[in-house]
């Protein structure tokens, strides 16, 4: 049985250590600091297509919003795969935000392990894509 894929794009690489700690024995990771990288990824000829994306929003050059308007560019609205957007703002206007782009779930940082670890994997387990 082949490992599912979760990529992460985020600007701290503590956070991106932590998910790969966390993530990187049961699933395949794939760590991002820049949403360009992840961009020139995706974009690439036969790429890898993820089961699930984490983004952060917050971050430099490219924002989680617009990362995730860009990929849905890629594959069409219908065809993205399941996203967990990460943020350090929790009030409920950030939080719907993130759903308008068509978020899945969201966490909030500093991201409790175990409550990320159940909202991948009831994504996953939920999802068309697997």
């Amino acid at each position: 049985m082949n490992k599912k894929l979760i990529m992460a794009v985020d600007d701290s690489s503590i956070v991106l250590k932590m998910l790969m700690n966390l993530l990187g024995k049961k699933y395949e990771f794939m760590p991002f600091s820049k949403g360009s990288r992840a961009l020139e990824y995706l974009t690439q000829k036969q790429p890898d297509r993820p089961d699930l994306i984490i983004l952060d929003v917050e971050m430099p050059e490219i924002n989680g919003y617009q990362l995730l308007t860009q990929i849905k560019k890629l594959y069409g609205d219908v065809n993205v795969p399941p996203v967990i957007f990460l943020t350090s703002n929790s009030d409920k206007d950030a939080v719907m935000k993130a759903f308008s782009y068509g978020a899945k779930d969201y966490a909030v940082k500093p991201i409790v392990e175990r409550v990320l670890l159940e909202k991948i994997e009831k994504i996953l387990s939920d999802s068309l894509w697997g």
